[in-house]
């Protein structure tokens, strides 16, 4: 299987780049915007392409061969028109997949409602619904995911600097926002096994573990790194203080905290059991095992 990659040099993407090498039947190439900052094991199964998904032409010979394309691309850290270049950049690649007669799309987007999502979210989805937009010419996999749970995450991230540094918390009432947070290691069992899948047409799947606000994911965090923590939530936050709170507590730049603070806001869970129905097999993992295996993995760094 002929399989085309983005977001390679991305938290998830290298990750997933280094479970599809474990596959001895899959031909990989990555397409970047720099290959040297790639970092490849020697191997005969993979190759780079530099180029962008604003540049036709260079994605049209990226994808040319391909049977498979991730496209695990966002422009939340992006400065001007975020949504606009979102959506560029995924018309530019539904439309040079199919001229590539590529057979299927795999996408990595967001959970939540289009009726209230913020704006970083309501981006993800409009992406999901352009790469979905002709299901008559190509068929998309589009996983919709919360807060992921790994070492390399910015939500980790803030997770675990919070609970380490606040041993009293005043924090925003946004904390009781409902989500279903959800392991890497699943996400990255999902996104290789769809691969494979065999399912007609388009296919939207949500993923995630239990339900659980934002205050309980930091308490429950906190009795897995053995701290005892005391949350009080308070009204006057707004979402620019809120956000000004987590970079002064957690490793997060202004501009990621405040799209985090924003996606916080609304909901973010699970509208349908496709992730049972056509992944029987991944078992997503309990909230608990999936911080200490992130606290793990971050302390191996």
């Amino acid at each position: 299987m002929n399989i085309l990659l983005t977001g390679a040099t991305g938290y998830i993407g290298s990750q997933l780049k280094e479970r599809l090498l474990q596959d001895e039947d899959v031909r990989l190439r990555l397409f970047v915007r720099n290959a040297s900052k790639v970092k490849l094991a020697v191997s005969r199964n993979i190759e780079v392409r530099e180029g962008s998904t604003f540049d036709k032409d260079s994605l049209l010979k990226a994808l040319k061969g391909m049977d498979v394309a991730y496209y695990l691309i966002h422009s939340m850290g992006a400065k001007g028109d975020f949504e606009e270049l979102d959506r560029i950049s995924a018309e530019n690649f539904r439309d040079a997949c199919i001229a590539a007669g590529v057979k299927r799309i795999i996408y990595l987007g967001g959970l939540g409602k289009k009726e209230t999502a913020s704006k970083h979210l309501l981006s993800r989805i409009e992406t999901g619904e352009i790469l979905s937009r002709q299901p008559a010419d190509i068929q998309t996999i589009w996983f919709r995911a919360g807060i992921i749970i790994g070492a390399g995450s910015a939500s980790f991230r803030i997770v675990r600097s919070l609970v380490k540094k606040l041993p009293l918390m005043i924090t925003p009432r946004w904390v009781h926002t409902k989500t279903q947070p959800i392991s890497v290691q699943d996400v990255l069992e999902y996104l290789f096994l769809a691969k494979d899948v065999e399912v007609q047409g388009n296919l939207m799947v949500d993923v995630g573990s239990e339900q659980m606000s934002f205050k309980e994911m930091l308490e429950r965090a906190a009795r897995v790194m053995g701290l005892r923590r005391l949350l009080i939530p308070v009204p006057v936050l707004s979402p620019r203080l809120s956000s000004y709170w987590l970079i002064l507590f957690s490793p997060v730049s202004y501009r990621i905290a405040r799209a985090l603070v924003d996606g916080l806001k609304s909901e973010t869970i699970i509208q349908n059991e496709n992730a049972r129905t056509y992944f029987p097999k991944v078992i997503p993992l309990p909230y608990e095992r999936a911080i200490e295996a992130a606290l793990s993995g971050d302390e191996a760094k």
